[in-house]
């Protein structure tokens, strides 16, 4: 039977179901649960005569169709989980986010104690100086766990082993003999006591925990923490976002306290099962090794630190406008418009630590003739000949602008959870075993640009030029992109209209059994006519109806996040070797499919009618 498709009129007939529709004349073949059809296939469901116009506008529609019913079928299978609830649902992704900017908030207080207190004055973020990182890294821990000033002294006795002190060089530092030495003075008594107590003071940053690689999406976190604070020292529970190529289940992370028998916690935990069904498969998470690694030391050098302080301070403005840092008073709305709009974030923010970096970038901008001469840039020369492919030229290191450049990427680190040479952002790391593990720095110079007569240090400006352009790159891919759905593209995707949905709502909810006899199917009473039925749920369901109001907002939040998980989209079967083929399938590439599908206003080129295609077409006529 023909069937109107957005304007098109075809025969539109799925493969997967010959039956004739149902007398009420709706298409029972219209079924978009199975993969979406190729150009080719969907060609097969077309009239013979249709032009290739008229086939391109039906096809593009009929993806269009298959998307938005996509996008509901995954919201209904997903909005009774907590994570999607968490992510999209109005009144608890506020709670959300109102837990997440009290953290934040926590945070930037002990950053700001910590620099009045001249804590970061003598730490520069290079390799050589991971030891002191490491106790300022454990600093911030201590003070997240609660912990006195007292257990913040005894982190400056602690002996620190990580693999990063090894890439120095160091088997074992003068200050851990020396401190070593001194403890073998003391009298045993003394070490007994006094160790313990400093043992338990050093104990708040320190965690022991365990793993869980495969949590259904359906788990809360409250189930999680009944089952795991079962035992002795349990402190959180971190949950990572469902992964759409393992059926969207997600690992777990439970942390206890240093001191507790974690094997036998862990032997524990598999002998439970979630939910009386589920094995949580529960392993040991093991600790940090290597807690500060490093980058090309090129990074030192005057000219690339120019460029990353420009780009730290834009990422510190980003950050805090995302999260509605120091701009409390504006809405998100306005927010949002100010990052997509263009706006300079840096020039208008209110985050003390840029305005007292803004002079160093005002520098950066204007360098001067001595500096530009040091770098090989000539402006004059730069407008009328080409600059040479390649130049040696001085490692110029300004302390004063490293310095500047360290106070933003700490900010970065201790506050937003960004480790910015890493181009590392670590989600929810208040929940996670380390609060603070892991920081990238600048390493040790590279030594094969040689050195000048005078025994300077040469950089290659071809490499500053490239190690610049990579590391922009990769820190606006990662971090500094910003991408939006257009409201064109809601309405494609389904947008939902609260006050529409009421009404449809009440409508469904509206059935004349006779004349002048009308049933609420909701409450199940009878009325005399659809005016009282409207007047019934207005009064009495008023929950109901705002429930319906919800949905629709929790609905156009879940389309309106431009990485908004999906399905993974399922690809047309391969075709079958050859029975001669007699590779060996371990040295097959497969591709491993994406968490999340590429976002709907990244619009896919619209199908063209290939020589494929037309071959089809001449054999349907």
């Amino acid at each position: 039977m023909p069937v109107f498709f957005s304007g098109v009129f075809t025969n539109f007939v799925f493969s997967n179901n010959s039956s004739s529709e149902s007398d009420n004349g709706d298409a029972k073949n219209d079924d978009y649960s199975g993969p979406m059809l190729t150009f080719k296939k969907f060609l097969m469901t077309q009239d013979d005569d249709i032009s290739d116009s008229a086939a391109l506008a039906a096809y593009n529609e009929y993806k269009q169709e298959y998307k938005r019913r996509e996008l509901q079928r995954f919201f209904d299978a997903h909005k009774t989980e907590e994570w999607f609830r968490h992510k999209y649902h109005p009144d608890e992704s506020a709670t959300v986010r109102d837990a997440h900017m009290a953290e934040i908030k926590k945070r930037l207080e002990i950053f700001n104690e910590l620099k009045a207190k001249g804590c970061f004055d003598d730490v520069t973020l290079d390799l050589q100086h991971a030891r002191e990182i490491i106790r300022l890294m454990d600093t911030l821990v201590v003070k997240l766990e609660g912990g006195s000033e007292e257990d913040v002294e005894a982190l400056k006795n602690e002996k620190i082993e990580d693999d990063s002190l090894f890439d120095l060089g160091e088997k074992k530092s003068d200050e851990d003999n020396g401190a070593d030495k001194d403890e073998a003075r003391g009298s045993e008594s003394e070490a007994n006591e006094d160790g313990q107590q400093k043992r338990k003071k050093t104990l708040l940053h320190k965690t022991s925990s365990v793993f869980m690689r495969n949590v259904p999406a359906t788990v809360k976190i409250a189930d999680l923490e009944a089952i795991c604070s079962r035992s002795p020292g349990f402190l959180r529970v971190a949950l990572s976002e469902p992964h759409a190529d393992r059926s969207f289940s997600r690992r777990a992370w439970a942390t206890y306290k240093r001191d507790v028998n974690i094997k036998e916690i862990c032997w524990t935990l598999n002998q439970t099962k979630l939910n009386d069904s589920t094995d949580l498969s529960v392993i040991l998470n093991r600790d940090l090794t290597r807690r500060i690694r490093g980058i090309s030391g090129v990074s030192c050098h005057q000219q690339v630190a120019q460029n990353d302080i420009k780009q730290a301070a834009k990422l510190v403005a980003l950050m805090d406008k995302k999260i509605g840092l120091f701009c409390e008073d504006e809405p998100k709305e306005e927010r949002d418009k100010d990052i997509f709009t263009g706006v300079d974030l840096v020039a208008t923010s209110k985050n003390p630590l840029l305005k007292q970096v803004r002079p160093v970038l005002r520098e950066c901008d204007e360098p001067s003739a001595e500096e530009e001469e040091m770098l090989g840039i000539s402006r004059g020369a730069a407008a009328t000949t080409t600059a040479p492919a390649d130049e040696k030229v001085p490692f110029v290191r300004d302390e004063s602008l490293l310095h500047a450049l360290d106070l933003l990427i700490l900010y970065l680190r201790m506050v937003h959870s960004i480790d910015f040479y890493g181009h590392i952002e670590y989600p929810n790391e208040d929940a996670m075993p380390n609060r603070c593990g892991m920081l990238h720095v600048r390493g040790v110079l590279p030594t094969q640009f040689g050195t000048a007569e005078d025994g300077t240090k040469l950089v290659s400006t071809k490499f500053n030029a490239d190690f610049i352009s990579g590391f922009n790159q990769r820190l606006d891919t990662s971090l500094m992109q910003v991408s939006y759905v257009t409201p064109d593209e809601m309405e494609k995707m389904g947008k939902k209209d609260g006050d529409k949905e009421v009404e449809a709502f009440i409508q469904a909810n509206t059935v004349e059994l006779s004349q002048d006899k009308w049933l609420c199917p909701l409450s199940g009473k009878k009325f005399k006519g659809p005016d009282f039925i409207r007047k019934h749920l207005t009064s009495k369901h008023e929950e109901k109806l705002k429930e319906v109001r919800e949905e629709a907002t929790f609905y156009n939040n879940y389309l309106a996040d431009p990485a908004r998980p999906q399905n993974v989209e399922v690809k047309p079967a391969p075709a079958p070797a050859r029975d001669d083929d007699r590779r060996d399938d371990r040295y097959a590439k497969t591709a491993r499919p994406s968490n999340v599908r590429k976002p709907e206003g990244q619009h896919e080129r619209n199908a063209q009618v290939g020589s494929g295609g037309w071959s089809l077409f001449v054999i349907l006529f």
